[in-house]
């Protein structure tokens, strides 16, 4: 199947229409995040919005098809989301599946939207600002947590891409601390990543 758009809105009604209706808007809200990100930030806009689309696909499976799927692909498992939080791995597994569903004819394209779709969970040590984006736009989209960030992105009161996603992970991590839950470590290695540029 090519890359486009429309192809993506195919591939995320298969996995999430009919399995999870609020996981599917969530998608399209971070869509549209990404659309205006993208061009905030001067991204290609279609990847972003496919990125967008798609990052929660692997959300459709179980905490044992996930992990199976981990096992059978050699998708590497850290011990948090093996003890802590399965669901974390959802990642990983919505860019496997996005490489299953897309035809590899631009594999440059295909690993870079790939990589973002990967990185949405918890960022890494070397990010694109398209992995970037998509990370801001999963945390920023009007129903979740940090949405009031939006705005201040939007009007330039937020205008570094680094600082975005840096701002966003010292939030994710005081929460957690608050709520007594564990964070994800791996946000650790890609806020001390983005602290260093």
């Amino acid at each position: 199947m090519e890359i486009t758009v429309e192809n993506a809105i195919i591939v995320l009604k298969k996995y999430l229409k009919k399995t999870n209706k609020e996981k599917f808007k969530h998608s399209v809200r971070v869509s549209k995040v990404c659309e205006i990100l993208a061009k905030k930030w001067n991204v290609p806009v279609e990847d972003a919005k496919i990125a967008g689309l798609l990052h929660d696909i692997g959300k459709s499976f179980s905490k044992q098809e996930i992990l199976k799927l981990c096992l059978e692909h050699n998708i590497t498992i850290y011990d948090f989301e093996l003890l802590e939080n399965v669901k974390a791995l959802h990642g990983r597994i919505s860019s496997l599946l996005f490489k299953k569903e897309f035809d590899n004819t631009n594999l440059e394209r295909l690993n870079y939207i790939a990589k973002a779709i990967d990185a949405h969970v918890s960022g890494n040590s070397n990010m694109s600002d398209l992995d970037k984006i998509v990370f801001i736009a999963d945390n920023v989209e009007p129903k979740k947590d940090d949405s009031m960030m939006l705005p201040l992105i939007q009007f330039g009161e937020i205008n570094n891409i680094n600082e975005c996603v840096k701002i966003i992970i010292e939030r994710k991590i005081k929460r957690a601390k608050k709520s007594k839950r564990v964070h994800n470590p791996l946000l650790d290695n890609t806020l001390e990543s983005i602290e260093e540029r």
